[in-house]
């Protein structure tokens, strides 16, 4: 039987969003309890699949997690990826139709916490900060769904490339771009090949509206950015 290491779960939730208000004792009863389960997945397990009902609000412990949508094409799209301390299911927990509507993939070894819809309806009641941080979450993940079909709703890989250089400039208000993943995780993002994301910025570059290395985007014409958007 796997024996986990409780001490090292109390400090991710700590540091998480939802429980950093929480004592260790607290944390500790909650890990402990039977309306919660830690459960490991080893890479590509499907955690949940599309059409599962979701009765738990979950917290990655350790490890990745990928939400996927299968195309009918058979063409498999990243519509995000979820790391330590994020959380997922609290958007249809409490909903009518409380069905997943994508695959939930462990994309390396993973380890996640469950805790049930009863558990969490108490911790609500009981704990004002935990009620509010949920309510912020979820509307911050609306706010994300509203941009994601806003990209999906864009005619061109062109424009889905200059909407997140443009979001990301807007962000910072600066030229020099980080790229917080590889070129394979945005072509998944965007839901294209990676050749073909490459393809489109060498073209990009050659009409200087953007350079780029290993690591940065820089925004060279941003009027040109703008047009892309409004074409």
């Amino acid at each position: 039987m796997k024996t986990y290491n409780f001490q090292e779960y109390i400090k991710v939730l700590k540091d998480s969003k939802l429980f950093k208000t929480f004592s260790d004792e607290s944390l500790n009863m909650l890990l402990q309890s039977i309306s919660c389960k830690i459960i490991s997945y080893y890479s590509e397990d499907v955690i949940f699949s599309e059409g599962e009902k979701c009765t738990n609000l979950s917290i990655i412990l350790s490890g990745e997690i990928e939400i996927q949508k299968l195309e009918p094409s058979g063409k498999v799209l990243t519509v995000s990826n979820l790391h330590e301390g994020e959380v997922f299911g609290e958007n249809l927990l409490f909903g009518d139709r409380n069905f997943y509507p994508m695959d939930v993939i462990s994309k390396k070894q993973s380890t996640v916490l469950h805790i049930s819809k009863d558990y969490v309806e108490k911790l609500c009641t009981t704990n004002t900060d935990f009620l509010n941080t949920l309510l912020r979450t979820l509307s911050n993940k609306a706010v994300a769904l509203s941009s994601k079909l806003k990209q999906i709703g864009l005619k061109s890989l062109r424009q889905k490339i200059c909407d997140f250089i443009y979001i990301s400039y807007k962000k910072t208000g600066s030229n020099k771009i980080k790229l917080n993943m590889s070129k394979k995780d945005w072509a998944d993002k965007l839901g294209v090949q990676r050749p073909s994301l490459s393809r489109e910025l060498m073209k990009m570059k050659e009409e200087q509206i953007i350079d780029y290395d290993k690591d940065h985007i820089y925004v060279l014409n941003l009027d040109a950015l703008e047009d892309t958007l409004n074409s």
